[in-house]
């Protein structure tokens, strides 16, 4: 990669800590049965996958010559065939991403949503890059190939957070979008839920409408999880603004973590309630061992 560019969300040695990534993928998708995958089956396509008897009648071009010249045996080279199904990956990019111009989240979002596209890319998969706050944005639809990933993190650094969530009905309109195209294989929301938890459920229900995996990687910051506040404070709504005086005790605080627990709880329940993977993604887990987890949960990844 001879183009050098330094990203507001990703230190220096990013492209090097995507590259263990995809070995790590590589090994772990080795370790699982050929066609582990649901949205793949074995057919004429581009990545060799196992061998099986030669048997009269079968395409000679795939027999494994080399093979037969060494032991005399005709064995059949059999490949994985892509479907035109893309890894769609929803980013939020509503304001409590960055609460108060804090982007910790927001980049740890961006962090796994390029993580995710070149472990995808790497497995000859397209990446759909959507973010969402209030309305859709402008998606990218990457190769095939993980040697664009400077053109998936190029988009992702032109993003900035702003406006309100509005899962719901961006979910809609996505799956809408869908309709109309091949659809995505797997779909893999990064939010931070808030404002939005009600309308989770219905969402999911919408992109699994035409079988597709579907995966909630939930950010959330040390602060949103346990805050440090203490004494009179003014707290200000990212998304509407709103301003609330508060006079923060150790009670209050410990009431707080409990409603947090059962905000996340509930969150699960939704995703396991529309079959849907529930990764819980605070920003002090590895990026990597999120984003692994989350595809072998999700089936894309044997392991």
């Amino acid at each position: 990669m001879a183009r050098r560019r330094t990203y507001d969300f990703a230190d220096e040695d990013f492209l090097a800590r995507l590259e263990g990534l995809h070995l790590i993928a590589k090994k772990l998708a080795a370790r699982g049965h050929a066609g582990a995958r649901r949205s793949r089956r074995l057919g004429d396509g581009l990545e060799f996958a196992d061998h099986r008897d030669y048997a009269r009648g079968d395409d000679i071009r795939f027999i494994d010559w080399p093979y037969y010249a060494r032991m005399e045996k005709l064995l059949l080279r059999m490949f994985h065939e892509h479907s035109e199904a893309d890894v769609a990956i929803m980013l939020d990019t509503s304001a409590s991403m960055a609460p108060g111009g804090a982007t910790e989240k927001f980049n740890y979002a961006r962090r796994a949503a390029a993580a995710l596209a070149y472990v995808a890319m790497g497995s000859l998969d397209r990446a759909v890059l959507q973010p969402f706050s209030d309305s859709l944005g402008k998606a990218m639809r990457s190769g095939r190939s993980r040697l664009q990933v400077l053109n998936v993190l190029d988009f992702l650094a032109g993003l900035a957070p702003g406006g309100r969530t509005a899962l719901g009905d961006c979910a809609a309109r996505f799956a809408a979008r869908q309709e109309s195209s091949a659809g995505a294989g797997t779909v893999v929301i990064i939010s931070d839920l808030m404002d939005c938890a009600g309308e989770l459920s219905d969402a999911l229900a919408r992109l699994a409408g035409r079988g597709a995996d579907v995966a909630v990687l939930h950010v959330y910051s040390g602060a949103d999880e346990s805050p440090s506040l203490n004494g009179p404070v003014l707290l200000h709504q990212a998304e509407t603004l709103e301003r609330m005086a508060l006079d923060v005790t150790d009670d209050l605080l410990e009431s707080y973590r409990r409603r947090f627990a059962e905000f996340r709880a509930a969150c699960e329940h939704a995703c396991l309630s529309r079959g849907a993977t529930y990764a819980a993604a605070p920003t002090y887990v590895p990026f990597e061992q999120l984003v692994l987890q989350t595809l072998k949960r999700a089936g894309v990844l044997a392991g």
